[in-house]
């Protein structure tokens, strides 16, 4: 029992030591027995004496005690606290909801690629999440296929606030290398940062590759994508909106990027053309 209150139940990943945090479910006992059938999510940090991992670990703490939104994690006041083992090892603890589904990465690998017209429906959802964010002066800082779940709903969550922060603020490079902006990667983040990795997490969602394994156009340093996923003209030229090599070339704001979405997916669709050698029928 930790904290005098969470029995563990099963880690929802496999404990990797190279990793500062294991994340488990477990039984809150602190609650009537109705509750109690509800599973939450602990998070626990191990490298508690790294001040970057820590400081981290509670933006995340606050953050999530913050924001209320179906599609992402909330934790309560009393869900962040200090415990320690009977080794005596200190560790930082943060319980928070759990949310049923599968990660989008799971998804893809029993699925395939999504459809326009699913892309259109998600990147909506997404688009209104980071509103929401944005408009908190929050940025999520690690968007990729991992950290987005299907609901049974069909609704998109938002998940893994590990790295997030204050919108224009903060030196610490983080984001997860083929995802993360360049300028967010080198410690210069900024909410359109969070554009650059929506947009490379739906070329892997439309072509089921990654974009680590795309070439890029040196002249002009966008991704060359298109010929892999069969999408059409008006989506991939917001994906290719959002990966723009330029802040100032994205979105300025989530609300217009909302606005951009829906005004192009009522638009008249044109599919892209795909070489036959590259086109797989799904």
């Amino acid at each position: 029992m930790i904290n005098s209150r969470y029995q563990l139940i099963q880690p929802l990943r496999p404990p990797n030591p190279a990793l500062p945090t294991e994340i488990f479910t477990v039984k809150d006992w602190d609650m009537t027995e109705a509750e109690r059938q509800d599973i939450k999510v602990m998070k626990v940090l191990k490298y508690t004496h790294h001040p970057a991992l820590l400081r981290l670990f509670k933006q995340e703490a606050r953050v999530l005690m913050w924001l209320r939104h179906p599609a992402i994690p909330q934790v309560e006041p009393d869900g962040y606290f200090r415990c320690t083992t009977r080794e005596g090892r200190h560790l930082q603890c943060l319980v928070m909801t759990y949310l049923a589904g599968e990660n989008l990465t799971q998804w893809l690998a029993r699925n395939g690629p999504i459809s326009s017209d699913r892309a259109w429906e998600w990147l909506h959802q997404l688009a209104q999440i980071l509103e929401l964010l944005h408009g908190e002066g929050i940025c999520h800082r690690d968007i990729k296929p991992g950290n987005l779940m299907v609901m049974p709903d069909r609704q998109l969550a938002l998940v893994d606030f590990g790295s997030v922060g204050c919108s224009h603020s903060g030196t610490t490079p983080v984001g997860t290398s083929g995802y993360g902006a360049p300028e967010q990667l080198a410690g210069k983040g900024v909410p359109q940062s969070d554009f650059f990795a929506l947009g490379r997490t739906f070329v892997h969602l439309l072509s089921g590759k990654s974009p680590i394994y795309f070439a890029m156009d040196m002249k002009t340093g966008r991704l060359l994508w298109r010929e892999v996923a069969r999408v059409s003209v008006s989506l991939g030229d917001v994906i290719d909106q959002l990966m723009a090599p330029t802040i100032s070339e994205r979105p300025k704001t989530a609300r217009g990027l909302v606005e951009l979405i829906s005004r192009r997916s009522l638009s008249l669709e044109t599919i892209s053309p795909v070489s036959p050698r590259d086109f797989t029928p799904r």
